[in-house]
């Protein structure tokens, strides 16, 4: 976990939420790695990507990391499109994705060739010609190898069931439906104004919507009804220049808009981050943020340079009343379709 400019290693498995999905969901479960990365070194987690910080409404709620409030982000008339058009388009269980499981994978594979296969293949060669008098050390060499290509083998079997099991068990820790909306035709309909307000949030003043867009994956809009919930997790991937090559890499930047008023539960938390002074929720100690219908929130799952940032780790709590939200993930690279928007779409920006 990077905090105050130090990077501790406390896990290797992350979950993210994708619709694909996303998004761009982390849970954790702490291995000590021993030898196998006693040499490792971990970069600090570094600047996240400029935003343009003037824009309306923005409120800085905390520091390094950096979590912004965004006062009144989209008009009422957006929100209620934006939850119309998901109505009537058909609304799916919020898929999950293992993702991060590729790094996961090797990452255990050569901790077992480093570790156990090794030791126990050098035991067992040693017991198999401790009492062969005739035994050469080309013997025991053959041994050795024998053993340790069929312990290393037993041991890649092992971990891909594990990781299939671990990655059936993620899908309870989502329970929301969710859709996406990717016609920008109707230039005065919420999904237009939620990208183009979106482009202006990261944008320079000089650089294209257009442009700003080709980033984004495509509007998600996610429903929480009484009960649902989604469990900790990252946006980031630790594997992304692998598993999300095909979607624009690395996600930079969440950004959530709250579509209705929601009284009752549905709090999204910053388990890793203290509640600043001022949170007017006594009995919350984290960061935690209740949806208010326009409203929007802006966090960075990674640094400019994609390297994954634990300390984002953020749920959405049980839902009593109903919640419905937005989101867009920007990217590092072009999110091509179908996880962004088509190049026609992009045009009418």
């Amino acid at each position: 976990v990077e905090s105050d400019g130090a990077v501790e290693f406390v896990s290797i498995f992350s979950m993210k939420q994708q619709h694909r999905v996303p998004h761009r969901t982390k849970f954790a479960i702490a291995f000590s790695l021993a030898t196998a990365f006693s040499a490792a070194a971990f970069a600090p987690v570094g600047p996240r990507i400029p935003i343009n910080e003037n824009f309306p409404g923005l409120q800085r709620v905390h520091s390094n990391p950096d979590v912004f409030v965004i006062k009144n982000f989209l008009n009422e008339a957006s929100c209620n499109d934006l939850m119309k058009r998901a109505r009537n388009k058909k609304m799916e269980t919020s898929p999950v994705a293992y993702a991060g499981w590729t790094t996961d994978v090797k990452d255990l594979i050569e901790l077992a060739a480093k570790g156990p296969v090794t030791w126990f293949s050098i035991l067992g060669a040693w017991v198999q010609v401790k009492d062969d008098a005739s035994a050469s050390q080309v013997d025991l060499f053959v041994h050795f190898a024998q053993d340790y290509l069929a312990l290393l083998a037993f041991a890649i079997v092992g971990i891909g069931a594990f990781t299939w099991s671990r990655a059936q068990g993620l899908k309870s820790q989502r329970t929301s439906t969710s859709t996406t909306l990717d016609d920008l035709a109707d230039e005065k309909g919420g999904v237009v104004d939620f990208v183009k307000r979106t482009a202006d949030l990261f944008g320079d003043g000089t650089t294209p919507a257009r442009d700003q867009a080709a980033l984004f994956e495509a509007p998600t809009v996610i429903r929480y009804e009484s009960g649902q919930v989604l469990k900790p997790h990252f946006d980031a991937n630790r594997s992304a220049d692998t598993e999300d090559a095909n979607r624009g890499g690395q996600t930079l930047a969440t950004l959530l808009v709250y579509l209705n008023n929601v009284e009752k539960g549905g709090l999204t938390r910053f388990g890793k981050l203290p509640a600043p002074a001022g949170q007017n929720m006594p009995d919350e100690t984290k960061l935690t943020v209740q949806p208010q219908l326009g409203d929007a929130l802006l966090f960075f799952p990674a640094d400019a340079r994609g390297l994954f940032d634990e300390r984002t780790e953020h749920e959405g709590c049980p839902a009593v009343d109903e919640k419905w939200i937005a989101r867009i993930w920007r990217h590092a690279d072009r999110v091509p379709p179908p996880f962004g928007l088509a190049d026609d779409a992009l045009a009418r920006l």
